[in-house]
């Protein structure tokens, strides 16, 4: 108690920690508001740390055994805040990776407690005395890395001290030293643990340092190898650095070194070293672990464009990699508002997603220039799904968008965006289930609302129905709430929704708090009833979906073997098959497997994490039958553009191929699943045992569908179409699901390999108001420019989707049955009352 009295009755002391909780305020006020304003701020900073300097050097306090180490600890404390503001306008340091902001707010409060070091337990002073061994090794760091300023720092002292910043490190790594010696550092257990600080962090970088070049070494090993053979291969050096690399904290950050992580090589040493040179939508950072690494080990010789493809899938940032007009640093997501109706017993659901995204970027001098910032979304929707609806609120009110063709959509888009500033918004169908929505602009602190309608068959799995909510990649959700409002056409039997949801007296389900992309509800499937959808002389009707089985004469079985395959799998599924050919593809051969070389061949293609099957290699296709495990992070199409392999498979695409393939379990790769799309395949799925009475009774699934009858084989059902007019009793929706599957359908091939857009697709997709890989939604500001680029609304279309939609739009002799009867409606009841004129006439 008598140290703690001490400290607080020097005046000294005391005024240096109440300027040092100002200059903290005030370093954070521009970090939680952030402002264009941060040079009056650091100038705040600055001042106060030089007044608090001269009062310690006119006191006299800096004098031998004046007691003055502590006070000049919290002297240095406010310089090392001030430095950090800086920084902010003359950026030397990028934004700290997380762990070392984290250490370095450790070591800062280490170094305050150590004026009360004789007063806390011995167990508590090894735990300081080992921070002050870390807080060593993290100034030396940085001030070596700060050298080259430090000359520059003391030549150019007299400009208000602001170059002697640099010295800061340095500083703080003398008086570390001279704080251990002048703090019973013979102790010996505080000694040991002030070296345990040192060696624990020497030992860190050197592992670390051991990991890195390890991953090197491996990528560059696995790249020069097919980069010497390029001519000769079918897929670019990176898909196999990407099939053979581990994914880990360490190999992300070597793919991510100059592009997001500050190096060596890439830190350009003037004061000015602002942003990224490449199109990646991540903060560039500062890692203490990186940059020594990347010093003693350099990085991989891939390309910036090579990394990007392997980052895209292998870490799941496609969203990081999107294309952009205008940047989106300073967007969070601060609201999402779902909004839901199921129909149970047609297993579809129609979800609106009301999403709110602000600027935080605040201007608060006149004269500046707005900071216009576009806002991308990419949703995953569930196999089948369809947007359906698009809103984007301009002036406070919700403008719906109007569907065109996707040439028209972009090329409105990119003009007004990229040329105009002005506002609209555009939803694009993008391969594996996603869409990409994009909002312009989004001004310094405003925040702009859209809406996204998405109609999504349920999924059927074991018995039950299962919602999953309908989830997306954009700007920053860590503190963006939700609200969910579910409703029911009808009750659902055994409803399953988890602890998020309660029930109201209607039976709605509502839930509100922290956004969340992963919550589902599911409930017990009563089956399919007959109910019917009417427009436009055709009906829409559902039924259950049975698979119907066809003669197969398989000849050739190839296994598409990758990391998910055991070995147990892999040798059951060869027992099954007998005398048939056996082949499996490695290192872009086409290999037979025989007694003798089938453990090899399994250990070859299993240590690849993803497959790339050649279905362009195989020789028989009507024979022939692939048996693959899906894997999610792995290449799409879009990633394969430009190749050998893309374009011979275009051209086995083009001659009508179809192949079977049988998936063993697990979600479809992003690469089957687009094949799947385009109906390369007659598919199948399901476990070893009904793989095996599939070949024992040489039967396999036929495709069923045809231009009035597709198959969503998720839900379990089919929609068909018959010529007509009936009474709807079933939503709209049911017209869309059909018309987009049937569009997916009726291009196949054409999805890949391009050709002529079909006029009757591309109707079709109008009549049903949905995005397609022929269409897309778009919202603009005024009606001259839907005239300027001919956008124009269909009066023949089912219109933007709605939760409040239940039928369809009646036919021209359905309004006249309707006027007709509203007519005998009005005669009958009147008619008393014209008799009683008549008669007293």
């Amino acid at each position: 108690m008598k140290i703690i009295r001490k400290r607080f009755n020097d005046e000294i002391y005391c005024t240096g920690l109440i300027l040092l909780a100002v200059t903290l305020i005030m370093f954070l006020i521009p970090a939680l508001s952030p402002i264009e304003d941060e040079l009056t701020w650091f100038f705040l900073n600055h001042a106060i740390t030089v007044g608090y300097f001269l009062t310690l050097w006119i006191s006299g306090r800096l004098r031998r055994g004046r007691e003055g180490l502590h006070p000049f600890f919290l002297f240095l404390l406010m310089f090392l805040v001030s430095a950090y503001a800086l920084n902010r306008l003359f950026p030397v340091f990028e934004v700290s990776a997380p762990w070392f902001a984290v250490m370095i707010i450790l070591c800062a409060v280490n170094y305050f407690a150590f004026a009360f070091i004789r007063v806390v337990p011995v167990p508590v002073r090894i735990v300081m005395f080992f921070l002050l061994g870390l807080s060593l090794c993290c100034f030396l760091y940085m001030a070596i890395y700060v050298a080259p300023f430090t000359a520059l720092g003391l030549l150019a002292f007299f400009f208000f001290g602001i170059s002697l910043h640099a010295l800061v490190p340095l500083l703080f790594f003398l008086y570390t030293i001279r704080l251990f010696r002048r703090s019973n550092a013979r102790r010996r257990p505080y000694k040991l643990a002030f070296w345990s600080g040192i060696g624990i962090t020497v030992l860190i970088v050197l592992v670390y340092t051991i990991l890195w070049m390890m991953n090197v070494v491996e990528m560059g090993r696995e790249y020069r190898r097919w980069s010497e053979k390029v001519r000769d291969t079918y897929l670019p050096a990176w898909l196999h650095v990407a099939a053979h690399i581990t994914p880990n904290p360490v190999t992300g950050k070597v793919l991510r070194a100059e592009m997001v992580y500050t190096t060596a090589d890439g830190w350009e040493r003037p004061f000015f070293n602002f942003g990224s040179s490449l199109n990646w939508n991540e903060a560039r950072k500062h890692d203490p672990l990186v940059m020594i690494a990347s010093t003693l080990c350099g990085t991989t010789m891939m390309t910036d464009e090579d990394r990007i493809h392997i980052l895209k899938f292998l870490y799941d940032s496609r969203y990081e990699a999107e294309e952009r007009l205008w940047s989106g640093d300073d967007l969070t997501t601060t609201h999402v508002q779902t909004s839901a109706r199921i129909w149970p017993r047609l297993r579809m659901a129609y979800t609106e997603k009301t999403v709110n995204v602000k600027n935080n970027r605040i201007i608060t001098e006149r004269g500046r220039w707005r900071n216009n910032q576009e806002a991308i979304y990419i949703f995953h929707l569930p196999e089948g799904a369809v947007v359906s609806s698009l809103s984007l609120w301009i002036n406070n009110k919700e403008e719906k968008g109007l569907l065109t063709t996707k040439a028209k959509a972009d090329s409105a888009y990119k003009t007004i965006v990229g040329v105009e500033n002005r506002d609209p918004s555009v939803v694009h169908w993008q391969e594996g289930n996603t869409v990409t929505v994009r909002v312009f602009p989004v001004l310094d602190n405003e925040e702009r609302q859209f809406k996204l309608g998405i109609t999504a068959p349920l999924s059927l799995e074991h018995g039950a129905l299962i919602y999953r909510n309908i989830y997306f990649d954009g700007p920053v959700t860590s503190s963006t709430g939700e609200d969910v409002e579910i409703s029911f056409e009808t009750p659902p039997a055994d409803l399953q929704k988890g602890g998020i949801f309660s029930k109201e007296k209607d039976g709605r389900l509502t839930a509100s708090g922290p956004y969340s992309a992963d919550w589902q509800l599911s409930f017990k499937d009563e089956g399919l009833v007959h109910q019917l959808f009417s427009a436009n002389g055709k009906v829409f009707s559902v039924t259950p979906y049975r698979k119907e089985l066809a003669t197969a004469d398989i000849s050739d079985v190839y296994l598409d073997v990758n990391s998910v395959w055991s070995k147990n799998e892999y040798n059951t599924v060869l027992s099954l098959l007998g005398h048939k050919r056996v082949w499996v593809y490695i290192d872009e051969m086409m290999e037979q497997v025989t007694e003798q070389n089938r453990s090899e061949l399994f250990k070859q293609a299993a240590a690849s994490r993803f497959s790339l099957f050649p279905f362009f290699k195989i020789s028989q296709p009507s024979t022939a039958i692939v048996i693959s495990k899906g894997v999610v992070n792995s290449p799409s199409v879009d990633d394969l553009e430009n190749t050998r392999f893309m374009d011979a498979l275009k051209g086995w695409l083009a001659g009508g191929q179809h192949v079977m393939l049988y998936n063993l379990g697990g979600e479809l790769s992003p690469y089957l699943r687009t094949l799947k799309e385009c109906r390369t395949f007659r598919y199948d799925q399901g476990d070893i045992a009904a793989l095996k009475a599939l070949l024992d009774a040489h039967r396999f699934p036929a495709s069923i569908e045809n231009d009035q009858r597709i198959v969503i084989e998720s839900a379990g059902m089919t929609i068909n179409e018959t010529p007509g007019t009936e009474v709807s009793t079933a939503p709209d929706h049911l017209q869309r699901l059909f018309a987009y599957n049937h569009i997916m359908h009726a291009m196949g091939p054409r999805l890949l390999t391009g050709g002529n857009e079909s006029d009757t697709l591309v109707a079709e997709a109008a009549e049903s108001y949905i995005v397609t890989p022929l269409s897309s939604l778009v919202v603009l500001e005024k009606q001259e420019d839907y005239d300027r680029f001919n956008i124009k609304e269909s009066n023949n279309s089912l219109k933007n989707a709605s939760l409040k939609s239940k039928g369809a739009v009646p036919e021209p002799h359905e309004w006249a049955l309707i006027v007709i009867g509203l007519l005998l409606i009005v005669y009958l009841k009147f008619r008393p009352v014209l008799f009683k004129r008549v008669a007293a006439i």
